[in-house]
């Protein structure tokens, strides 16, 4: 006898229509899941912060071409470390070498890029410092210092010894330019 003729073809056509229709019903309550977005919960967000977590480096050991990047709180990007070379001194210590710093506003656009030979990444407290020559630039001035600290959470940083400082853009300021 003919499949269509037995009636095992309606049923058949039936039980793959209840599966269709089912499946059709999870994907579209999926999609409405994915729409409503969860408070964090505050692991989450400490993990976000805690930066020894993220450094993939072991203690002892150096990594060369290392490319670091640096999140807020909200998960902005708010910093990118790249430094020739990278070295775990401890849990809470990286030193880097040939290190080149960017920093971001709060609207992820760049900001300033900091230059230093050698310097030292406290992951607990946020603190890069170098004792060796560093330079600040940013698209309307450039400062050099001999020994820098730089909080990288609140953005705030001290030059010492030997400061000078170059300001692009006096028109800025009120002051005609020299000829």
């Amino acid at each position: 006898m003919l499949p269509f003729r037995s009636g095992r073809s309606h049923r058949g056509s039936t039980l793959f229509a209840l599966i269709l229709i089912t499946a059709v019903g999870l994907v579209a309550n999926a999609g409405r899941a994915k729409d409503t977005k969860k408070p964090k919960p505050k692991s989450a967000e400490k993990n976000v912060s805690d930066s020894s977590a993220s450094v993939p480096i072991p203690i002892g050991h150096e990594a060369k071409g290392v490319t670091l990047p640096d999140y807020d709180l909200e998960g902005r990007i708010r910093g990118r470390f790249l430094a020739g070379v990278a070295r775990r001194l401890d849990e809470h210590h990286l030193q880097m070498r040939d290190l080149k710093m960017h920093t971001f506003t709060a609207e992820e656009k760049p900001d300033l890029e900091i230059d230093m030979t050698t310097s030292i990444l406290d992951l607990k407290t946020h603190v890069l410092s170098s004792k060796e020559r560093t330079t600040v630039k940013r698209t309307d001035f450039e400062l050099t210092g001999n020994s820098m600290e730089f909080n990288t959470s609140t953005r705030e940083g001290t030059l010492v010894g030997d400061v000078k400082m170059k300001v692009f853009g006096r028109s800025h300021f009120g002051q005609p330019e020299a000829e």
